[in-house]
């Protein structure tokens, strides 16, 4: 006896898969519509004597924790610190938010949801791309937490606003008449590459927060400014090479960089395999639609 799939949040009619779960959704529009009445449900009475659990909702549970982990990082984050942000007790939080690791995983959800997924398609693979990885590289500057904790793993990690943004980074190879496998081989080079040079970024955070910390402790940080690295002559061939391209670090210009340079190689290995890849997008310096794009972050530069 079969029975009839609907969508849980329009109500047409899915047709089953032939394998793995069952669908629940008819799109992603859908899914995330679902997921926006999810946050932002009702909260159930509070208990008597808890004057402060009215106003909790899921969506203010996970705003708030979403701050402590910007503005400190995922280990400051806990249900206490969170409830006594919002004036409320520890307990009303597991009302709405079973654990800290389900708060975390609303955390990841909702700041991947705030960055909205490009409304047009790619112009070809190299341009889908691009966009994929400025949209990352924005992404871990507002949430550097993201990164470290819950991104760079081997392991399954579920989530549809993630599934969603893999989904639409996968769409830059459509039309190249390219095996699954060599798509994922591409797509782990790629998000290596930008992965890598984020978690630079995500390193500098964590050093100026401790030293913040050192500072109000009235201990000393440690001093690199008199590093041996830079005495006449010691490093003939390193130091020079650190002064010029790193001296001060910019990590925009060297993250553009070296995405050109792996997009150049993706599209060799492409040319190796008599695969016709199309024109290719910011080849050398960005193109318009990328540089506007990069504009709208702050984060535009010449390259």
């Amino acid at each position: 006896m079969s029975v009839q799939l609907a969508c849980g949040a329009c109500g047409k009619s899915l047709e089953a898969g032939d394998r793995g779960r069952p669908r629940r959704y008819c799109s992603r529009a859908c899914q995330a519509r679902a997921y926006r009445a999810r946050r932002a449900e009702t909260p159930a009475d509070a208990p008597e004597g808890d004057d402060s659990a009215p106003h909790l909702t899921v969506e203010r549970i996970v705003r708030a924790g979403i701050a402590i982990a910007d503005a400190e990082g995922l280990d400051a984050l806990s249900m206490r610190r969170v409830a006594m942000d919002l004036g409320a007790s520890t307990m009303s939080l597991y009302r709405h938010v079973a654990s800290k690791d389900d708060l975390v995983a609303l955390m990841v959800e909702a700041a991947i949801a705030d960055v909205p997924l490009p409304d047009s398609a790619p112009r070809d693979w190299r341009h889908g791309l691009e966009r994929a990885a400025y949209r990352d590289w924005d992404l871990y500057h507002r949430h550097p937490w993201i990164l470290p904790r819950v991104m760079v793993t081997t392991r399954a990690y579920f989530s549809p606003a993630l599934a969603a943004d893999s989904e639409s980074a996968f769409s830059a190879f459509d039309g190249l008449d390219i095996e699954p496998a060599d798509a994922f081989r591409y797509m782990f080079m790629f998000a290596s590459y930008v992965q890598g040079v984020a978690l630079t970024y995500v390193g500098d955070v964590e050093a100026e927060r401790q030293s913040a910390i050192a500072m109000k402790q009235g201990t000393k940080a440690s001093d690199h400014v008199q590093s041996p690295l830079f005495e006449p002559g010691a490093y003939p061939r390193l130091a020079p090479a650190m002064r010029a391209g790193a001296d001060p670090w910019d990590l925009d210009a060297l993250f553009a960089s070296g995405l050109a340079g792996v997009l150049d190689g993706i599209a060799v290995d492409l040319a190796r395999r008599g695969i016709d890849a199309g024109a290719s997008c910011c080849s050398g310096a960005l193109c318009e639609s990328c540089r506007g794009w990069q504009e709208s972050r702050g984060l535009s530069r010449e390259y």
